[in-house]
């Protein structure tokens, strides 16, 4: 008896298909865009512009001359504020006595005006160095209309301690200019005070 043979072997290319790749398989992540390149610290300081190509913000003030005024009188005060309060004074008050030790006996009108005070906050810190005494009201003998302010011996003395404080405020403010540079700044200043008010 022969022996038996098994069952003929598929021809090649025939038989069962491969299985069907699955139409509902995970996307393959894609790679995350590149960002933008970062300017470095001296292309900021140089172009004014951020880490992420923008304007950087101080930059855009840099060049503004309004913004840069009002930061150099915001510096003045804060430390002008503190230096007065150690000696138990006021901003207003100091800018009053200041006012009248330059000019005394000159109208309210005139100190709103050289002092940058309003009205109603003048007369409030007027009446409250009137009854400490150290300045004192006097109505005008040809027209009672107007009142003449003026400092006291008390006022007066106040000032005059007060004034090394200031000056000296002064002097770091203007360290390592030369006086032409001061006349110069003080010239461009008025200038600017001008072409505002004409």
């Amino acid at each position: 008896m022969s022996r038996g043979r098994g069952p003929a072997a598929e021809p090649r290319g025939q038989g069962a298909a491969a299985p069907a790749r699955r139409q509902d398989a995970a996307p393959q992540p894609q790679r995350a865009a590149t960002p933008p390149r970062e300017g470095t610290a001296a292309e900021v300081a140089e172009h004014g512009v951020s880490r992420v190509g923008r304007a950087a913000p101080d930059a855009l003030f840099e060049n503004f001359l309004p913004y840069q005024i009002t930061r150099l009188a915001h510096l003045l005060n804060l430390d002008l504020v503190e230096k007065l309060r150690r000696e138990g004074i006021n901003l207003a008050r100091w800018r009053i006595l200041a006012v009248l030790a330059m000019e005394d006996g000159i109208t309210i009108s005139d100190i709103i005006e050289r002092a940058m005070m309003q009205q109603s906050a003048l007369s409030r810190v007027l009446m409250t160095m009137e009854e400490e005494e150290y300045v004192r009201r006097v109505p005008r003998r040809d027209d009672a209309r107007y009142v003449d302010v003026f400092l006291t011996e008390r006022g007066r003395a106040l000032f005059d301690a007060l004034d090394p404080i200031v000056r000296r405020r002064q002097n770091r403010l203007l360290k390592d200019f030369t006086q032409a540079e001061i006349d110069a700044a003080l010239t461009l200043m008025r200038r600017l005070i001008h072409n505002l008010t004409d």
